[in-house]
């Protein structure tokens, strides 16, 4: 499995916990991870480090990294990744130093085989919304939308809550920062089926105690250590790794194929009609059960 991930790793830690458990998957043979993008900023600049700390400390130093390079997002605030660029080993230099985002996507998708690649979207979708707007360039003569129909399988976005969000505020990935424009363009404009893993699958999942017995080299300890204090976090982004990677049914009953509307301002509503080959998980197994899951990978070594 092919996975490009597409993070805001500066605000929530479970963005951490998510590429700690793609790491695991990926030493277990059933992950290769393309790229990694960041679809935001923090104060310090050091998403890309956060990231490339992660990573490296999986042995994986050399993972493409991109970075969002635009304005229409307000920088976060975060306790994690200053200090896990400071702490960590890490190959990533400042954000606004790295490729843009954009780049990044059209690189390792005009390398992929045809239909080989699954995004997961586990923040705002503005590099979605670049990527489909994308002309022709250096790495392939496709447009975007055209390279994306070639190259992807799947999307997969930790987004929205189903059957439908607040009215009002709407799920955080597909409104926050006024991004509701950029949510709604991508999900109506992308041309593969679309898995989405609603706020309501990860609320209830609760992982990262465990982590307060892991090494101290461990930049994910790190990072829940910060953030949570190891009192556990919904597993809202390591869900979505997950599903995009293991098949969804052995934790989740996937809906029938719909239509998952988002608004201008980032609402969702979920449609069984029209067929846009756009479905959703459903809870099924117990939350305890795939925390515990969730929890074994977070708690593995790296490999080697």
């Amino acid at each position: 499995m092919r996975i490009i991930l597409d993070t805001d790793m500066n605000g929530d830690c479970d963005d951490v916990g998510a590429l700690a458990v793609l790491n695991k998957l990926a030493d277990a043979g059933k992950a290769e991870i393309l790229a990694c993008v960041a679809n935001g900023h923090d104060e310090d600049r050091a998403t890309a480090a956060a990231i490339s700390a992660v990573n490296t400390y999986y042995g994986r130093p050399n993972i493409p990294i991109g970075t969002y390079h635009g304005s229409a997002y307000p920088p976060v605030k975060s306790c994690y990744t200053a200090r896990l660029r400071d702490e960590f080993p890490h190959a990533a230099a400042s954000d606004d130093a790295l490729p843009p985002a954009l780049a990044v996507y059209r690189r390792a998708l005009a390398a992929a085989p045809d239909t080989s690649v699954v995004v997961v979207s586990i923040g705002v979708l503005v590099n979605l919304r670049e990527l489909l707007e994308s002309k022709a360039d250096a790495f392939s003569p496709l447009a975007g939308a055209d390279l994306v129909r070639r190259k992807v399988r799947q999307l997969v976005v930790m987004g929205g809550q189903f059957p439908q969000s607040d009215p009002v505020r709407g799920e955080y990935n597909l409104s926050f920062g006024n991004g509701g424009p950029d949510a709604q363009y991508a999900v109506e404009h992308w041309p593969t089926p679309i898995l989405f893993t609603g706020f309501e699958i990860g609320l209830e999942i609760v992982t990262g105690k465990r982590l307060a017995a892991a090494p101290s080299a461990n930049p994910v300890r790190r990072a829940y250590e910060l953030f949570t204090s190891f009192n556990g976090r919904p597993s809202w982004d390591l869900t979505a790794v997950l599903a995009a990677v293991e098949d969804p049914a052995l934790y989740w009953r996937v809906s029938p194929e719909g239509y998952c509307q988002v608004s201008p301002i980032g609402t969702n509503q979920w449609h069984p009609t029209p067929n846009r080959a756009h479905s959703h998980l459903i809870a099924k197994v117990p939350s305890a059960e795939i925390a515990d899951a969730l929890d074994d990978l977070l708690a593995l070594p790296p490999t080697g």
